[in-house]
């Protein structure tokens, strides 16, 4: 059984069920899907069972119950009853931690029962799947019994994926190097975490350079991107700064993009760098979590420094293209399959 909500069409969470669901399906699993938001037309094979959640975990807890769980849901509750299955039921419960804030909340939360919830949760999880090295030492110092790291990317072969219309004309009609980044946008007021504010001022930092952002909705809506799209007419930038909104993954236009940039406040571990480097993509990314092998990095929140890394890997992105050609092909599905 796999927990959680439904997830947005291009992300992280997204990429790593939809690629993994199959592997499973190779290895004879079968895999019955629970989300706690609502079941989409997209998603027929999913069960919803926000509306009665009480009434499907008393089934799972006392009647017939999958003896494998895959919880991806961050929201403690969700969290919390999964290892209550392990401890009353002795169900193996794999617990997939893919930001810190889950762990920071056992800390530093005010309420005193949600702090016990996470930390029982961790204790008496079967297996706490860490996407990064630091979320994985704080499982172990919180109680865990078994931490692994497993990032979450799972290479797909690219052969018949498409790039969509608008990036397409955009890429044929650029002059320049294009990079190519991702994720929500927020108001810069808010909370720039995935930088497409801070692009903005590398585009003017850097005039011989275009970029196409994959922006998807999840908490946001529409409203922050209208606004970044108008700010970025008002910059005289529309030539030169896509705002494509994602129901795809990246994959294709890494295919034709010149450099992956991550400019992110903070980060767990981004399958978008991962699938980068997997292509042979060169990567620059803010150095506010450890980053794979072969990334080029600069201090997050440094402009100048941006500005400064992404010139120096584009002089010379051939040679950056070849090192990353040349780093090892990993497969972080076998051992998330072999938990099952």
């Amino acid at each position: 059984a796999v927990w959680g909500r439904i997830p947005p069409p291009i992300g992280g969470m997204a990429l790593h069920l939809r690629r993994l669901l199959p592997r499973l399906a190779e290895a004879g699993i079968t895999v019955q899907m629970y989300s706690v938001g609502r079941k989409t037309p997209e998603h027929p094979q999913v069960r919803e069972v926000s509306d009665h959640r009480l009434v499907w975990f008393a089934g799972l807890l006392f009647g017939a119950c999958e003896p494998v769980h895959y919880v991806f849901s961050a929201d403690t509750r969700a969290q919390f009853a999964a290892s209550m299955l392990a401890c009353l039921r002795g169900t193996r419960v794999v617990l997939r931690v893919g930001d810190g804030e889950i762990l920071a909340l056992a800390a530093d939360s005010t309420s005193f029962i949600q702090r016990r919830m996470v930390r029982f949760a961790l204790r008496h999880a079967t297996v706490v799947v860490g996407v990064n090295e630091k979320i994985c030492a704080k499982a172990v110092s919180l109680g865990a019994k078994r931490v692994i790291h497993v990032p979450g990317f799972i290479p797909e072969v690219p052969e018949g994926k498409s790039v969509p219309e608008d990036v397409d004309r955009f890429l044929k009609a650029s002059r320049y190097p294009v990079m190519l980044a991702s994720g929500e946008i927020f108001d810069p007021d808010d909370d720039d975490l995935y930088g497409a504010y801070k692009l903005l001022g590398l585009l003017e930092r850097i005039p011989k350079l275009s970029l196409v952002f994959f922006a998807y909705r999840i908490t946001c809506g529409a409203g922050a991107q209208e606004r970044l799209i108008e700010e970025i007419a008002r910059r005289c930038l529309q030539d030169r700064y896509l705002i494509h909104r994602s129901t795809t993954d990246l994959l294709p236009a890494m295919l034709r993009c010149d450099l992956l940039v991550r400019p992110t406040r903070s980060d767990g571990d981004s399958n978008a760098v991962r699938e980068a480097l997997h292509l042979g993509l060169p990567v620059v990314a803010s150095d506010c979590a450890k980053r794979p092998e072969g990334v080029v990095t600069f201090p997050a929140g440094d402009m100048g420094a941006f500005k400064e890394t992404v010139s120096r890997v584009l002089d010379d992105r051939e040679r950056h293209r070849e090192r990353v050609r040349s780093l090892p092909k990993l497969d972080h599905a076998k051992p998330i399959v072999e938990l099952f």
